[in-house]
């Protein structure tokens, strides 16, 4: 099992860490394709996202998700892989949600340009 150490959004050279939980959303390889008398197989456009649980702050101002157009999101492994999401955009953002450790919580939802492993 992997655990999470960190996961990072850097915008205009400001970063965002209050996050609770990080989903990567599933991505399709290839797509079954009907021919004549059997089935083939193509490659897709890669989609490249993910949606995490942002962690409103008590003492300090919520982060403007609307202002992300261009940003890194950065997830690190404790086993020290990397996985970066370049060119993010916020897609959604969910309605605030009180946990059971009495935080509220927003589920964003980012699109990305290109997912990196390192």
């Amino acid at each position: 099992m992997e655990y999470i150490n960190r996961c990072t959004l850097t915008v205009n050279g400001q970063e965002i860490e209050d996050f609770k939980s990080v989903t990567e959303n599933e991505r399709e390889l290839s797509r079954q394709v009907n021919l004549m008398n059997t089935t083939g197989h193509c490659s897709v456009t890669q989609r490249p996202g993910c949606k995490v649980d942002y962690v409103v702050p008590q003492a300090a101002a919520e982060f403007d998700f609307d202002s992300v157009k261009d940003g890194t999101l950065t997830i690190e492994y404790e086993n020290g892989k990397r996985i970066s999401y370049q060119g993010v955009r916020t897609l959604k953002i969910g309605e605030a949600k009180i946990d059971g450790d009495n935080e509220l919580v927003k589920t964003i939802e980012f699109g990305a340009k290109k997912r990196l492993v390192e």
